[in-house]
């Protein structure tokens, strides 16, 4: 037997290209009134990257406590339209009552027939249909603000 050696080559390395989002930090306060500890994360994660500060709400309790008692300006709210304890649709107003300023968006994994049109009657400033995209939510808020 003979040994037959090869010459080593490094293989081409290729890359797989993402489209890259360009992320232009934007400031203000969100309020994410959410009961799904998934969706709150992901949304969470989402908008601090886009460079907001956070406010949590999972029942419409926690929502009346932050709007009432945080002592800074709550630029938008992302309004689930159902949570355990209440409606999108009672709590909207109590927002808008104690803090005229605070945008809202209308959330809901459903179509936006029923209850988050009701919103939108009410006044709130537009609709984003769940589960949205980092691309569709950075949209939506520098629509909305």
């Amino acid at each position: 037997m003979v040994p037959i050696f090869f010459p080593a080559i490094a293989a081409e390395k290729k890359e797989e290209k993402v489209p890259m989002i360009k992320v232009i930090p934007d400031t203000g306060t969100v309020l994410v009134v959410e009961d799904e500890e998934i969706v709150m994360n992901v949304n969470r994660a989402m908008l601090e990257r886009l460079g907001y500060r956070v406010l949590e709400a999972k029942t419409g309790k926690e929502t009346i406590d932050i709007i009432k008692n945080f002592e800074g300006d709550i630029d938008i709210a992302l309004l689930d339209v159902k949570l355990p304890d209440m409606e999108g649709g009672m709590i909207y107003p109590l927002i808008k009552k104690t803090r005229p300023n605070t945008k809202v968006i209308v959330c809901s994994g459903y179509s936006m027939d029923g209850p988050a049109q009701e919103i939108l009657y009410a006044g709130a400033e537009d609709f984003i249909q769940k589960p949205f995209s980092f691309g569709s939510l950075s949209a939506k808020l520098k629509t909305v603000l």
